[in-house]
């Protein structure tokens, strides 16, 4: 089990120092990446306000199974720091990823009545429309010009060494809790769709929003 230590101030300026240097690097190869990543713009869409509750609740359950999974390897004081990043995490990529779910079904009304007319089931209906939100919501955790994961993962990274964490010990819990945010992003998309079906939905198969 990993146990935070003394602050270190060889450590601090060592993170110093790389931060600054993979900062100029970057802003030699891209200005536009840079100024992104330190000055993002998080614009969240509309959520009607019945849909709410499914969506803070797939978000809240997703966090609460990923970051207690992750406790079981390390130490339980990891707890809360964890769950704040991943609670971020997906506080910025799941509205996003439910708002192309529901762009999506507006799109594409008469392809889901022409489905269920010639048989397809509600469930069969909707899963083009819950690809496209998958993908929604698991493309801004991966390692992309347009995602903000790689500063949120420096920062992480930059954390754990201030804490006094091993650099080996800092890169394994940094990449656990990269893919932890993946599987939380997917995993809280699929819930929000699940309980948001009912009050989505009409007895007759029609969007109520």
């Amino acid at each position: 089990m990993l146990y935070f230590g003394q602050i270190s101030v060889w450590g601090i300026l060592l993170v110093i120092v790389l931060t600054g240097a993979a900062i100029a690097m970057l802003w030699l190869v891209d200005k536009k990446t840079v100024k992104k990543a330190l000055l993002p713009r998080i614009h969240l869409p509309r959520v009607p306000r019945p849909l709410l509750l499914p969506l803070e609740g797939a978000m809240l359950l997703s966090t609460l199974a990923l970051t207690g999974s992750m406790t079981l390897s390390l130490s339980c004081h990891a707890f809360w720091p964890l769950f704040i990043i991943m609670l971020l995490c997906l506080f910025y990529s799941t509205p996003h990823a439910f708002d192309v779910y529901l762009r999506s079904l507006k799109h594409t009304v008469t392809h889901r009545r022409y489905m269920i007319a010639n048989g397809a089931t509600h469930l069969e209906s909707i899963v083009p429309c819950a690809r496209r939100a998958l993908r929604a919501a698991f493309l801004p955790m991966l390692w992309q010009r347009s995602s903000h994961m790689p500063l949120a993962m420096v920062l992480l990274f930059s954390a754990l060494l201030l804490c006094g964490v091993t650099i080996s010990a800092a890169i394994v819990i940094t990449l656990m809790t990269w893919a932890a945010a993946i599987a939380a992003a997917v995993l809280a998309i699929v819930l929000t769709i699940w309980l948001a079906d009912r009050q989505l939905f009409d007895k007759q198969g029609n969007i109520s929003f």
